[in-house]
């Protein structure tokens, strides 16, 4: 509801309702104490916020919260008010909304023209509106039937067109604006009130000029982040990401810590728009990690991380070492094999899986691949066939077999089968 319809609506209030009231009843307190109520409590607050201040203050005490709430509530009738005075606006071309936040809004008396042009002897009225990006000039107008006032729409400047000059020959009050727009420069010159009020409009003014001035800076962030893949051996895979920011920031690429080179197996992208991405051509083991993209520029720096598989087929890397027999000595067998993801491993003997881990114990080595079956304090009982079994669940359709035979001493053999859906068979003595 604007200035004017709440006039409306006061005098119907006022000619209809109020004159019908039971003349026996207490009367109904006028409009304006209640729109008056929120303003007051406001002015309690401040009152009550700047006591405590005071007495904190005497005694030596950190003020710093208190006197933010204060800057918070003394803001608040000012922010009320301004926006009050903006929606009286009229005829301006385009929403009030996008102009912004009003800074300011204050009267003043306005003489216009041509540089070097002759000035007026009188100025004329005007109420000036200073928000984040523009300065908005307009013309006070009073309805006289309703007693109302409005803002006619007169003229705007941006910020960056415009030129301020605070010393004015003959008047401490008045500061001078420049606009310059489409090869046309105008002449502003602004009388407030006091010289209080022309200072702090010049100081805001140029304030804000200062700001806009000023480069922004906008830290790296990743608008797209890395994603987690799997692949097999020989394909292609692309790791994508966007990143924005303002200066535009640098990127890099690492593989677990270590800088990723530009090669023709590795083949890196960069888009205008902030598009990064990274192509490694025919993968192989290797290749699985964990990626990184850095993005880094003087206003900050951002990463985003992502992860490759290369699935790899289970295989045995080396030949089973013969095991001895030696009574009192633990019997160990110890063969390196490969496969992504890592592996499930199982021991048999004589074809039964080995569950009793007191007697047997097992170990494995990620990283290179080593695993170990000990057989602790063996006995002739522990003489046997042994098989390591390497299975991996994406590869179950591949039962290709290959058969070493290597010597029996002695007539006791421990056979070692490997295999993982891919079964390589070898015997080894137990001596």
């Amino acid at each position: 509801m604007n200035q004017h319809q709440m006039s409306i609506f006061k005098g119907r209030y006022t000619d209809e309702i109020l004159t019908n009231e039971d003349p026996s009843q207490p009367l109904i307190p006028p409009l304006q104490h209640y729109l008056e109520k929120p303003i007051n409590r406001i002015q309690q607050y401040q009152t009550i916020i700047k006591e405590l201040i005071r007495n904190k203050a005497r005694n030596s005490q950190n003020c710093t919260l208190l006197e933010q709430a204060y800057a918070v509530v003394s803001a608040l009738t000012r922010r009320a008010e301004n926006n009050l005075h903006v929606s009286l606006i009229e005829n301006y071309p385009g929403t009030l909304e996008s102009l912004g936040e009003p800074i300011r809004q204050g009267h003043f008396i306005v003489w216009e023209g041509a540089p070097g042009a002759r000035v007026a002897w009188k100025g004329h009225k005007r109420h000036v509106f200073l928000f984040k990006n523009y300065i908005v000039i307009c013309k006070p107008k009073r309805d006289t039937k309703t007693d109302t006032y409005s803002y006619i729409f007169k003229n705007i400047m941006k910020l960056n067109n415009i030129d301020v000059n605070d010393l004015v020959e003959g008047d401490d009050r008045a500061f001078e604006i420049w606009h310059e727009r489409e090869d046309l420069v105008r002449k502003y010159l602004l009388q407030a009130r006091t010289v209080n009020i022309k200072n702090s409009w010049v100081k805001e003014i140029c304030g804000i000029q200062q700001r806009i001035s000023e480069p922004v800076w906008i830290p790296p962030d990743f608008e797209e982040e890395l994603a987690e893949c799997t692949a097999e051996l020989g394909e292609t895979v692309k790791l994508a990401c966007k990143v924005t920011g303002v200066p535009k920031p640098s990127v890099s690429w690492y593989k677990d810590g270590k800088p990723v080179e530009v090669d023709p197996h590795h083949i890196i992208i960069e888009d205008p728009d902030g598009s990064c991405t990274l192509i490694l051509d025919n993968l192989t083991g290797v290749d699985s990690g964990q990626y990184m993209c850095f993005a880094s520029s003087p206003a900050g720096n951002a990463s985003t991380l992502g992860k490759i598989l290369v699935q790899v087929p289970p295989r045995f890397v080396n030949k089973v070492r013969n095991a001895y027999f030696v009574e009192g000595e633990d019997a160990q067998f110890t063969c390196t094999i490969e496969g992504a993801p890592r592996p499930q491993i199982r021991w048999y003997k004589d074809g039964v899986l080995l569950k009793n881990t007191s007697k047997y114990q097992t170990f494995s080595e990620p990283r290179s691949g080593i695993i170990v079956l000990v057989v602790r304090n063996p006995s002739n009982e522990d003489m046997g066939h042994y098989e390591c079994e390497v299975s991996l669940e994406s590869f179950k359709d591949l039962r290709k077999k290959l058969n070493l035979n290597g010597s029996v001493n002695h007539g006791n053999s421990c056979l070692f089968n490997k295999h993982a859906y891919m079964k390589v068979s070898n015997k080894i003595n137990v001596l």
